[in-house]
């Protein structure tokens, strides 16, 4: 196999392209058939529309029993009040229950002297919603409630799928262009399609530029946008190499 690299100045351009040129008889024929490799990628933006919040409730007491009870009073207030607020059964769910004991820091002068633990109750549940607009009026209602944690808020996008297909027709696009550009470059004709692969990916986009803010009456909360990614590697023959 041989490997013909571009990174070359063109006509007074630098032309920087993630391409290879390879020669290899492997592919079944007799005769041997030059490859061009090139990758490309493709970037929709999208607006989240759905949102996965997790919430709990944190008490404290010198007695592991009223911890708990404590505990297990706000959690039930926290939840009736989701369940009033028209969040369905099937989208509240317990994600994390713990009874421990934590103990206080002592000042020097008072290292030698021993104290109770004090016994921490803490109960989170994962709320999942539909409606990236509902996500500040339930932060209210469950504090409102009695939940005095808020661990994480995450979005997503239910069916990613339209927008996979339109990253991957751009990064086709992106890799199809790029491979005329460096076919040009080394004055070889482009030829067909050998082979595709692809792989995709999403993340949240650093700006919240174009999501919603919600009334002063509530929690303000941005959704912002998500990144949906696809790149592609495409496997083309050339000619005149």
């Amino acid at each position: 196999m041989r490997i013909i690299g571009i990174s070359s100045v063109l006509l007074g351009l630098t032309v920087l392209l993630a391409a290879a040129f390879v020669v290899s008889a492997e592919d079944g024929s007799n005769s041997d058939i030059s490859r061009l490799i090139m990758q490309g990628e493709g970037i929709v933006t999208a607006a989240p529309d759905r949102v996965v919040v997790v919430l709990g409730v944190e008490t404290q007491d010198a007695s592991a029993a009223r911890a708990a009870a404590e505990n297990a009073q706000l959690m039930n207030m926290t939840i009736s009040a989701l369940l009033g607020a028209g969040i369905a059964e099937s989208d509240i769910q317990t994600s994390g229950y713990s009874l421990g004991t934590v103990r206080e820091d002592l000042s020097a002068g008072d290292r030698n002297t021993k104290k109770a633990p004090i016994f921490v109750a803490s109960n989170t549940v994962t709320v999942n919603l539909n409606d990236t607009a509902d996500v500040g009026r339930v932060l209210d209602t469950a504090i409102s409630a009695g939940s005095n944690t808020i661990q994480d808020i995450s979005f997503d996008i239910q069916d990613p799928g339209p927008q996979k297909d339109q990253a991957l027709a751009l990064a086709i696009q992106d890799a199809s262009r790029k491979a005329a550009v460096a076919a040009k470059a080394a004055g070889v004709n482009l030829g067909r399609i050998l082979e595709i692969s692809e792989s995709y990916g999403y993340v949240r986009a650093a700006s919240a530029a174009g999501g919603v803010m919600y009334d002063a009456a509530t929690t303000p909360i941005q959704p912002g946008r998500m990144e949906v990614t696809a790149s592609v590697t495409m496997t083309y023959e050339i000619s005149g190499a």
